[in-house]
């Protein structure tokens, strides 16, 4: 079972504006918005995406990774 959460309802219209603007400036590319507070609150993480959320798990793991120098290059190989 998911245990993902609807957007906050007072930030759920700008949230979906933004979406809305970044999908017409990044045709055929994936995105994802993240909002938290600042202040260590102890607030949500908000998310909103154009990619099925199995993807965009992949790509985030795959962003970590890289950040954390964890990802190599393939050898190149020759067929």
């Amino acid at each position: 079972m998911s245990d993902h959460r609807e957007i906050e309802p007072q930030h759920r219209k700008s949230m979906n504006d933004v979406a809305a603007v970044m999908a017409n400036i990044f045709k055929g590319y994936g995105f994802a918005l993240f909002i938290f507070p600042l202040d260590g609150d102890g607030g949500r993480m908000n998310y909103i995406s154009n990619a099925e959320r199995a993807d965009m798990l992949v790509a985030l793991k795959e962003f970590i990774a890289n950040n954390e120098g964890r990802v190599h290059s393939a050898p190149e190989s020759k067929q």
